[in-house]
């Protein structure tokens, strides 16, 4: 007899919904891959449905205004057996659709950036950073050379001139994005990491 897998859910909200009471709203808006989709699907075993999806209501349809990834994810699952319970929602008041779609965008904007750096500091010596397991938003490398100071071409005593030359490095994720990384940093270079 084959045994049924079941989702464990991991947050508490006033209401749920079962999958089948909710609608994508997003689109082809974000893009993903099948390993996108197994990365996800690790994560939801490994430490279960941690937070709740966001729903605008509009008559009798619930959109879901975040959590595509994770909602394909479950549909999958749900195929391949899982039992998928009711599902934490969090109600979000939006006028119309046109505002849904507003504040869609806004949810998945992002305001600031992680890099390399902040990540590890975030991290600590809390857990091992597992990169195969997570998807950071991906990143660019930059190296900023600092042209050394010629005092023959500078007229005032004290004043440093320097210029930045800059090389950039589009990485395929997350992981050769932190090997890059480290391999530059052992030799000595100056590596600044950004979000593009």
């Amino acid at each position: 007899m084959k045994e049924i897998r079941t989702i464990s859910i991991k947050c508490k909200t006033e209401n749920t919904l079962e999958i089948a009471e909710m609608t994508e709203m997003q689109g082809g808006l974000k893009a993903r891959t099948d390993v996108d989709y197994d990365k996800i699907k690790l994560s939801i075993i490994k430490y279960g449905f941690s937070f709740p999806f966001f729903i605008w209501k509009s008559g009798k349809t619930n959109y879901l205004l975040d959590g595509h990834g994770r909602f394909g994810t479950l549909c999958k699952m749900q195929k391949d057996g899982y039992l998928i319970p009711p599902l934490p929602v969090v109600y979000v008041e939006c006028k119309n659709k046109a505002e849904a779609k507003e504040k869609l965008l806004r949810l998945n904007s992002q305001y600031g950036h992680m890099t390399v750096k902040s990540v590890l500091e975030f991290v600590g010596d809390d857990f091992e950073l597992n990169t195969d397991e997570i998807a950071l938003p991906d990143t660019t490398l930059s190296f900023d050379a600092v042209e050394e100071k010629d005092d023959s071409d500078s007229e005032e005593e004290g004043m440093e001139l320097s210029e930045k030359y800059e090389v950039i490095v589009t990485c395929e994720d997350s992981a050769q994005q932190e090997e890059i990384f480290y391999q530059l940093t052992e030799q000595g270079l100056n590596v600044r990491v950004s979000t593009m």
